[in-house]
């Protein structure tokens, strides 16, 4: 029997917390990662740290479950259904992220229909995953001012960095600027102007 999600405190621990049936579609391909996790932000930084440009985030979308047994039931069922469509991995994922049996094309219209039926038996879905993701990130933003006086505390005043290309730190910093401009999320008064300034010079995002 189906169930509609309760939202209750302290959900995402234990066996029965809340887990995410999730499909990531590759930008521009009819191809995509089925999985279940309990983070999908997590899940999509192991597989690219650009996930926004990897990953068509319009497209993706979630849904919940009150346990991962359930989540895994559907992943399950779903796969079996599409076996004839499973396709390797891209190779821009790294071995590490895992899941390398869970990729399949030509899949997303029917993970479509299946999202849908789970949605009309009351179980929520997000979609576009887009709008979750900016959700999450938001929290996170508000902390980046601590993370510029962290990274101004290893490489001095924001007006001398090199291109974000030369150092690892500033790459890393380069790619969650980006994410927030990818999300809309304003810098405006969460970050320095020096800092805004670096990143409009140094960023990979179309503005």
């Amino acid at each position: 029997m189906s169930r509609r999600i309760v939202p209750l405190e302290g959900l995402g621990t234990g066996p029965r917390g809340r887990t995410f049936l999730y499909l990531f579609p590759v930008a521009g391909e009819d191809f995509g990662k089925l999985g279940i996790a309990r983070d999908p932000l997590v899940r999509l930084q192991a597989f690219s740290r650009r996930y926004y440009d990897f990953f068509d985030l319009t497209q993706g979308w979630l849904v919940e479950a009150e346990s991962i047994g359930e989540a895994r039931s559907w992943e399950t069922r779903l796969k079996r259904l599409l076996r004839l469509h499973a396709a390797p991995a891209p190779i821009e994922v790294p071995t590490r992220a895992g899941g390398r049996t869970e990729w399949f094309r030509g899949a997303c219209l029917q993970l479509v229909d299946a999202r849908e039926q789970l949605a009309a038996q009351g179980f929520q879905v997000h979609a576009p995953l887009a709008n979750w993701i900016a959700d999450q990130l938001l929290p996170w933003r508000d902390q980046l001012d601590g993370l510029e006086r962290r990274v101004v505390a290893e490489l001095g005043a924001v007006e001398n960095w090199p291109a974000a290309w030369t150092h690892p730190v500033l790459a890393a910093l380069r790619d969650a600027l980006d994410a927030c401009a990818v999300m809309r999320l304003s810098l405006d008064g969460v970050v320095s102007p020096s800092l805004q300034a670096w990143h409009r010079r140094n960023s990979l995002s179309p503005s």
